[in-house]
């Protein structure tokens, strides 16, 4: 009698291994470029945070005027609006959205270090934008100085914006998803314009001014290109080290059985 020995599962798809995430950005992706751009922005966000704070540059009157003027515009349509967007990025309705988005991506793609990817990538704005206000503390605007403040926020601090901050997350993880797809170009349009709404809801309820928005976008790309490319080296590296990866199904049909020539008996 023969004894039939078939190679384990892991033999047979050694060599077929899931791809790399997200090839498309990994090829546009230098890090040394990045984390300069990324520390850079970082730190112009701070630095000018803190001037404005002091009042150099006449910006904070920029900034007032501005938010007087959203105040007195106020119509019921975009009213209701605002607050939508209000709510919808808040701290608990926001963070369902991320963790929707986030168990979406590991339903599709089975693979949790593409959930964690965009976990990070959806959170980090927002993430860096509360630690930037601990360091500029920058009031908000002033609901006595406006015509009509939708929302009177208890005593905190502006710069940047945390539902700006939040928006951009969310809109760079859709774009890190999408780039290298045929539909790319309308979801970095779509994404674009979504949070620039969201950056002109916050001036529209009065409690951010326009350079607290702005801010909030430059941070979260900064975050972003500096923390992305280590990012995915450490995914490689843990890949690497656990063996071939994440195995895909081979569609090559299964081999003959090999024949072990020292257990074969008649």
């Amino acid at each position: 009698m023969t004894v039939l020995h078939r190679p384990p599962l892991s033999a047979r798809l050694r060599s077929r291994t899931a791809p790399p995430l997200f090839p498309a950005v990994r090829a546009v992706v230098h890090d040394r470029a990045w984390a300069a751009w990324g520390a850079i922005g970082i730190a112009g966000v701070v630095v000018a945070g803190l001037l404005i704070t002091s009042g150099v540059g006449g910006v904070s009157e920029v900034d007032l005027d501005l938010v007087q003027l959203a105040s007195r515009a106020h119509t019921p349509v975009l009213d209701w609006a605002a607050l939508l967007v209000d709510r919808l990025l808040g701290p608990r309705l926001g963070a369902a959205l991320v963790l929707l988005l986030t168990v979406a991506v590991w339903v599709v793609s089975r693979r949790a270090a593409a959930a964690l990817t965009v976990l990070g990538v959806a959170t980090g704005p927002w993430a860096a934008a509360e630690l930037v206000k601990l360091v500029v503390q920058r009031d908000r605007p002033d609901p006595g100085l406006l015509v009509d403040p939708l929302i009177v926020e208890p005593h905190s601090f502006s710069f940047p914006s945390g539902h700006t901050a939040l928006a951009t997350g969310l809109a760079l993880a859709l774009v890190l998803l999408a780039r290298g797809r045929r539909g790319a170009p309308i979801v970095v349009a779509v994404c674009a314009a979504a949070v620039a709404v969201v950056g002109l809801s916050r001036v529209w309820v009065g409690v951010h001014y326009p350079s607290d928005t702005v801010a909030s976008v430059v941070l979260g790309c900064s975050v972003m290109v500096l923390a992305l490319p280590p990012w995915l080296r450490l995914l490689d590296r843990i890949e690497r080290r656990s063996g071939s990866g994440h195995p895909i199904e081979s569609t090559v049909p299964n081999p003959m059985p090999t024949i072990d020539q020292g257990r074969a008996r008649s």
